[in-house]
């Protein structure tokens, strides 16, 4: 198993967090947004805590690093506020023209993603289903990997 071949995937999957991220902030201008018209205050904690409890959850099923996926999005919770505390920042108008430019492609993405959430969910629930739980799940998706790497080698 070549160290560049796993290198490779794991820029893949940087890169599409990337424009995950982009995607997540551009929602939190709507949030920021709404909160404003509605007169709502822009730190919420119960929702804060609940993103939480989710990444807390979803560690001890998959054996993910608990502590890692709350600081990752302790971080984007703090961006999103940067977001919402800024917003005359981003008044900035968009032609529509520029819009319908990216429709297509955006709608086409948006439904990749939700077919990759399905997806992983159901991946998630075979294993799960399996008695596979937290650390051997996470070890389960990287033994993947590893025959992925060394098929393609061959």
């Amino acid at each position: 198993m070549e160290l560049d071949i796993i290198r490779k995937e794991l820029d893949k999957l940087g890169q599409s967090l990337d424009y995950i991220i982009l995607l997540r902030l551009s929602l939190a201008i709507l949030v920021g947004e709404v909160k404003e018209e509605r007169q709502l205050p822009i730190y919420q904690s119960a929702r804060e805590e609940k993103i939480y409890n989710f990444q807390k959850s979803f560690a001890e099923q998959t054996g993910a690093d608990s502590e890692s996926l709350v600081n990752i999005f302790r971080e984007l919770i703090a961006s999103a506020i940067r977001i919402e505390k800024n917003m005359d920042h981003y008044r900035i108008e968009v032609e529509e023209a520029d819009i319908k430019a990216v429709k297509q492609e955006l709608n086409t993405s948006n439904q990749i993603l939700s077919d990759f959430i399905i997806h992983m969910d159901s991946v998630k629930e075979i294993l799960l289903k399996n008695g596979i739980a937290g650390d051997k799940f996470l070890v389960s998706l990287s033994e993947y990997y590893k025959s992925m790497f060394n098929s393609s080698e061959n």
